[in-house]
């Protein structure tokens, strides 16, 4: 499969995907409705890309404007796939990969303290639990900044995931394709 840079600096350059590896590249649709939604956030914010098999959705964010991007990605060959990608951009500087299980990650990042303006959370469809726990994980060590956006994907097959608590509000969720397209703020109690 080939996947391009949709916008910015990079636009319409090629990617490399992971062949014959269990990770699922986000549809270039979704990716487009994804920035489309944030294109006013994007300047010079941190993304985390969760889950991220080519890395796209941390690359685009880059290319589109964003001074960091964080991949999480537990899956060895599609690791390899992002370091490639990195390195065919050019980003390096600009880059971190985590090749390790997304939980661990998370731990990892609140240890060092880090925050983010915009997470992208794409783990295997199916796996409503595995959601719920990422997202409690960022919520318990404030990953997130008070100004900031998650979006997660999940199947459009499966049934809707109600995701609100304290700390983090469901904005909205659409369906393209097979895919359904979560958007969760956070909720300010100053």
């Amino acid at each position: 499969m080939t996947l391009r840079i949709l916008s910015g600096k990079f636009k319409g350059r090629n990617l490399k995907s992971p062949q014959s590896s269990p990770t699922r590249p986000t549809q270039g649709i979704l990716r487009q409705a994804v920035f489309n939604i944030c294109q006013h956030q994007i300047q010079d914010v941190r993304f985390l890309d969760l889950f991220a098999g080519s890395g796209a959705m941390g690359l685009e964010a880059l290319s589109r404007g964003a001074k960091y991007s964080c991949f999480v990605e537990q899956n060895r060959s599609a690791a390899h796939i992002i370091r490639e990608n990195i390195q065919i951009l050019d980003v390096t500087e600009y880059s971190e990969l985590l090749a390790m299980d997304a939980l661990r990650a998370l731990k990892i990042l609140a240890r060092r303290k880090e925050t983010f303006d915009i997470i992208y959370i794409d783990p295997p469809y199916g796996q409503p639990e595995l959601i719920r726990s990422v997202l409690e994980e960022i919520e318990k060590n404030n990953l997130i900044s008070l100004s900031g956006v998650v979006f997660f994907e999940d199947s459009a097959q499966d049934p809707e995931l109600d995701y609100n608590s304290g700390r983090l509000k469901k904005v909205s969720s659409r369906k393209f394709g097979i895919a359904r397209l979560y958007q969760l703020e956070p909720i300010d109690h100053s």
